[in-house]
């Protein structure tokens, strides 16, 4: 394998491990009390390490708005024979997590 390909392989095999052990936990008794924006920021953590601008191997989330993102998210949630790593983490979060990580993602993206 080549040195310029080494970077993407290793991202790639950080982000199936990461997808192998599901969507994050996020314990409604720790972030309840927690303002939307904050909670919204813990729960896109997980997008983060696949999606940033910084790493080319997997798209970045900055392009895409609220509505794309929720439409997305919910599309690989409810794919019955899906398998891909997006699928699982998707199955993780509720309609309403849902929708805060995709209001959070796409202020982000208005914001660059």
């Amino acid at each position: 394998m080549s040195k310029s390909r080494l970077p993407v392989f290793a991202a790639a095999l950080i982000c199936l491990a990461l997808g192998a052990c599901g969507a994050p936990e996020v314990r409604s008794d720790t972030v309840e009390s927690a303002p939307d924006l904050s909670r919204a920021m813990v729960l896109s953590t997980a997008c983060s390490g696949c999606h940033s601008d910084l790493g080319g191997a997997i798209a970045s989330l900055s392009t895409l708005s609220e509505a794309a993102l929720i439409e997305s998210l919910i599309r690989y949630k409810t794919e019955a024979d899906g398998t891909t790593v997006m699928h699982r983490l998707a199955r993780g979060y509720s309609d309403e997590e849902i929708a805060l990580i995709a209001a959070y993602l796409g202020q982000q993206g208005e914001a660059t």
